[in-house]
């Protein structure tokens, strides 16, 4: 993974406060809120997986109800 700071990032999802960005040196930052993670895309993708194993065991909420 080049380490250059001003690569060109494509944004491949944006939800929210939440944002990925793909960068042109191959690098995948992880945007929170204010707080950017740049990681390697086989580090992004043990995270995800993290990510869905344990969405997996939280509850549904419920739906809120339209009046």
């Amino acid at each position: 993974m080049n380490k250059r700071k001003n690569c060109r990032r494509n944004r491949l999802a944006e939800r929210g406060s939440f944002s990925v960005d793909e960068c042109a040196c191959g690098a995948l930052h992880l945007t929170i809120g204010y707080v950017t993670m740049r990681l390697e895309s086989c580090a992004y993708r043990e995270l995800a997986a993290a990510m869905i194993e344990s969405l997996a065991q939280l509850p549904v909420p419920d739906r809120p109800t339209i009046h």
